[in-house]
């Protein structure tokens, strides 16, 4: 998927602004000592900051929220089967931010000569495919963490779109 010009970015960052997710996503970085635009990116790659249920299957949608919690978690699925997603998105919201956080630090620990984006870059990809994965993925293929991830370009996307968010709120 390729990063969305920064005119589509300013029209998420506008949306996210407009519905109060902005702050929303903001506070539980902050909580979690994320960047808030690394967050926003991570709104961006999974629903254009909207938020929606996604990855619609058989059996309903497996993503819930705005930053796309998979129904494996049960906060998910008790969120998309109650309807709270849509009426106190708030707790999808932190938990994302905790999964981040958490995937940050296992990167942290198993690859210990990353640094600033490079960290980000590999917990993003571990959002989407799994920690474990990501992290053996940069650890064994030249640094690729996102060889399993959708579309092989997530968390190079996130990076990109989050220098975006960074020059947007300049």
């Amino acid at each position: 998927m390729a990063t969305p010009p920064t005119a589509q970015l300013q029209i998420q960052l506008d949306r996210l602004k407009a519905t109060g997710f902005a702050d929303m996503l903001a506070q539980s970085a902050q909580t979690n000592n994320l960047p808030k635009t690394f967050f926003y990116a991570i709104a961006s790659r999974e629903t254009n900051c909207k938020n929606i249920l996604g990855d619609v299957q058989a059996d309903g949608a497996h993503g819930v929220g705005i930053v796309k919690i998979d129904v494996q978690h049960p906060i998910a699925k008790l969120a998309r089967d109650s309807g709270s997603w849509s009426t106190n998105p708030t707790p999808l919201v932190e938990f994302g931010a905790k999964l981040l956080a958490v995937d940050i630090d296992q990167v942290k620990h198993n690859l210990p000569n990353l640094q600033g984006n490079d960290i980000l870059k590999v917990a993003a990809s571990g959002y989407n495919c799994g920690i474990s994965r990501a992290i053996r993925a940069a650890g064994f293929t030249a640094g690729d963490s996102d060889i399993f991830t959708t579309g092989k370009d997530y968390g190079k996307d996130v990076i990109a779109r989050m220098a975006i968010f960074d020059q947007l709120l300049a």
